[in-house]
């Protein structure tokens, strides 16, 4: 199929993105910006016309929350996004990224962003210039992540920076700011990120703050030191001025059920003072992330030697089964238990255990589920990803319901093997749960993202702002993804047009930089 930039959709009934109702209308699209949007637009010259009758035209999403920052250059890396209406994703989130390159990012990273390319890049802004040399399936916003500036200028080592270690970070962040990305990521659940200390913090909300942009944080703890991971990042922003949001807002741990709405509250006092804090969320009871995190903070840097070694393994393992009071990460082993963790990630030689719980794997094995977790570990040389269900399904409910929240994903991308099914059902998923009307949904994964992340002409139809677009048929639209059969793209998507050209016809997604930030509104939550 010939990449058609002209075209006009005929019939169809626009949900402009912006909240409003819907209407029926024509759209037509010229030189990747969309230049009418009204009943019976007359079709520009050789203009592909297409029959959008008894069908929706949608904004493309906006992913604010993605990991494809190594995904961008595998083939079919960006498919389970473009597969769902996805049409541009944030990177770097987490704390995590691919560059700048330096010696052990890639082990460090790669459960999460999958495989690395074969690239070297000196700076973040060098990663950002190859971004932009190519167009792509989808647009991207770049968050310069802080593992990756930290591990350039100490490695990973676990001990507090040096002033003038801190001010390297903090200058290379700002040189990323300067370079376009969007703002400052923080993955203070992660190593090295997690030996960050208020200096170092303040340090990048500082340059966040100076050049406008976000201030963006996986925090410490979201199960029983929620609050108190939140007020972390709400003093720096209070020290700053920096613009806060909350990386996938949720309530985790079994004895923390019930809490989202007195941190709603929390929020919208913090609101109140004058903290311009946003989140975003995902629509599961489980999250995704390393199987490292499983384990003490400390021990997470050598986890593979360390269960390697008899001397060492006994007694790492015994600290699974208590929580860990002198640290405020979360030990999610001990608040569900081995089976509501599911294992992903494996070499080819052990795939029969992908997507399966630590405790099936253990009974299958005739082990202990502690010492089949580390043999796992370290025959996978302690590079799987884990599943745990650990999150408050109404919490997760609530925070969607709260006026300042946006939809992220937070997909794993991995070509094989089990994933979460938020990689291919997240959109789909939050918008027909019935949280919110569909067209305030909508707005929450569209103009409102794009707003908050700086993109103008973005995330709306409307005369003058790019075409990204897709096409569904709302009588058939479901999510499909489930846990159980995770890579499934919704049914009822019937195209998706990033800058005016269909996907899979051509690649026109392009990098986009922030534009200035329009003042904070009052908090109008209810």
């Amino acid at each position: 199929m010939a990449a058609v930039r002209v075209a006009v959709f005929r019939g169809a009934t626009v949900h402009d993105g912006t909240g409003a109702p819907s209407r029926p209308a024509d759209v037509v699209v010229e030189a990747g910006l969309i230049t009418a949007v009204e009943a019976g637009a007359p079709a520009p010259v050789g203009a592909e016309v297409v029959d959008a009758s008894g069908r929706a035209m949608l904004p493309g999403f906006i992913d604010a929350h993605s990991h494809d920052d190594a995904a961008l250059f595998r083939p079919g890396g960006l498919d389970p996004k473009t597969g769902q209406g996805v049409t541009t994703t944030v990177l770097g989130n987490c704390g995590l990224g691919v560059a700048p390159s330096s010696p052990g990012l890639a082990e460090s990273a790669t459960p999460v962003l999958g495989p690395f390319p074969d690239r070297h890049w000196p700076t973040f802004g060098d990663y950002l210039a190859e971004i932009a040399a190519e167009a792509r399936a989808v647009n991207t916003v770049a968050l310069v992540p802080h593992a990756p500036l930290r591990a350039a200028a100490l490695g990973f080592e676990r001990r507090p920076a040096t002033a003038a270690e801190v001010d390297a970070i903090a200058g290379t962040a700002a040189s990323a700011l300067d370079a376009g990305a969007a703002g400052i990521s923080l993955g203070l659940m992660y190593a090295p990120g997690d030996e960050a200390t208020r200096d170092e913090l303040l340090a990048l909300a500082t340059a966040a703050a100076r050049h406008d942009r976000l201030l963006v944080a996986h925090i410490r703890n979201e199960a029983d030191h929620l609050r108190a991971s939140i007020d972390e990042m709400a003093d720096l922003a209070r020290a700053t001025g920096a613009r806060l949001h909350i990386s996938h807002l949720k309530v985790t741990g079994p004895a923390n059920a019930g809490g989202m709405p007195a941190i709603i509250d929390h929020l919208d006092a913090l609101r109140d003072e004058g903290i311009d804090v946003t989140a975003d969320v995902y629509p599961y009871d489980a999250g995704s992330t390393t199987v490292a995190s499983l384990f003490p903070p400390d021990a997470q840097g050598a986890l593979v030697a360390l269960l390697s070694d008899p001397t060492t393994r006994r007694p790492l393992l015994a600290r699974l089964d208590h929580p860990w009071p002198a640290t405020a990460l979360e030990n999610q082993w001990a608040a569900v238990g081995p089976g509501r963790i599911l294992l992903a990630g494996f070499p080819a030689t052990m795939a029969e255990y992908e997507g399966l719980s630590v405790a099936a794997i253990a009974a299958s094995r005739a082990q202990d589920p502690l010492d089949a977790l580390a043999d796992l570990v370290v025959g996978a040389a302690g590079q799987l990803t884990v599943v745990v269900f650990h999150t408050d399904p109404d919490g997760v409910r609530q925070a969607l319901a709260w006026p300042h929240t946006l939809v992220g994903s937070d997909g794993l991308p991995r070509e094989a093997g089990f994933v979460h099914p938020r990689l291919y059902g997240t959109f789909p998923r939050a918008l027909t749960l019935g949280v919110l009307p569909f067209d305030a949904a909508l707005a929450r994964m569209t103009s409102a993202t794009a707003d908050r992340f700086g993109l103008a002409r973005r995330g709306r139809i409307e005369v003058g702002a790019a075409a990204d677009l897709q096409l569904v048929d709302l009588g058939a639209y479901a999510d499909r993804a489930t846990y159980d059969d995770p890579r499934r793209s919704p049914a009822g998507l019937a195209g998706v047009w990033v800058g005016g050209v269909r996907v899979g016809a051509a690649s026109a997604g392009q990098f986009l930089r922030p534009a200035p930030a329009a003042p904070a509104g009052p908090n109008k939550s209810g």
